[in-house]
């Protein structure tokens, strides 16, 4: 799948850099970030998800520095004029650019806006939500964000298949380095067409492999996943384990 290589942009260290930027003026952006990155301590960051009571995934928030990223650190909020252009982060990720690319090799139901450096946070958009629904025809759609600048999208209401080959195409992403960029989540999202509800840990794994010749999707879980007729209700699964992000 050739679109899954459309990732770039600039790279993240590990600890806010010193400030060489007008803090007070450059636009600041959220970025989701786990909550074990170790800038964690320095950087101001508003909770996103928590999972078994734990902080699993956070909005820090970044500026661009030209070929990197500094970020907005809780001494940086001490100073009111660099405070007054921190609270602006809400309006501009919802202005930020972004272009819908369509996936003709699944039959237009899966959508993408990769590449940029703030792909992955339009999902805290309610604009952008509300475009993606329009563009799938549906009123609820699950979010795949496993690297920064990689954003996927197709409908809850899919069938099996589909789902099925959107989360083999998630696992991809996450779990292969050559694509590149931060890791950001395993889980994917929920959302409609007002805001983004839901973060999903999936308990499962989709792997390949081959045999006879063919190639085949295997599962890795220690659920019980098919039924009868050896499908998958994901839309069950999803329910099952759903968090409420936390959102300001």
């Amino acid at each position: 799948m050739g679109f899954l290589k459309k990732l770039f942009g600039k790279s993240e260290s590990n600890n806010p850099p010193a400030p060489d930027i007008e803090k007070d003026k450059v636009p600041v952006f959220p970025m989701i970030k786990d909550a074990r990155w170790k800038g964690m301590p320095y950087a101001e960051y508003i909770p996103f998800v928590k999972w078994n009571d734990t902080l699993d995934l956070a909005l820090v928030f970044v500026q661009d520095a030209g070929d990197k990223f500094e970020y907005i650190t809780k001494t940086d909020l001490e100073n009111e004029a660099i405070r007054e252009n921190f609270n602006k982060w809400q309006d501009n990720i919802n202005n930020y650019p972004y272009e819908f690319e369509v996936s003709e090799e699944l039959n237009g139901r899966v959508i993408m806006a990769p590449g940029e450096d703030h792909s992955s946070e339009k999902i805290l958009s309610p604009a952008f939500l509300a475009e993606a629904c329009k563009r799938l025809k549906t009123d609820k759609i699950i979010i795949s964000a496993p690297r920064r600048r990689c954003l996927m999208i197709t409908s809850y209401h899919e069938d099996f298949l589909m789902l099925e080959t959107f989360f083999y195409l998630h696992f991809i992403a996450f779990r292969e380095e050559d694509y590149g960029n931060e890791l950001i989540t395993e889980m994917v999202f929920v959302a409609d067409e007002n805001k983004l509800q839901y973060a999903v840990p999936l308990g499962f794994r989709i792997n390949l492999y081959e045999k006879d010749g063919q190639k085949r999707l295997s599962y890795s879980t220690s659920d019980d996943l098919f039924d009868e007729n050896d499908q998958i209700n994901f839309q069950k699964i999803i329910e099952r384990n759903k968090i409420r992000v936390l959102l300001p």
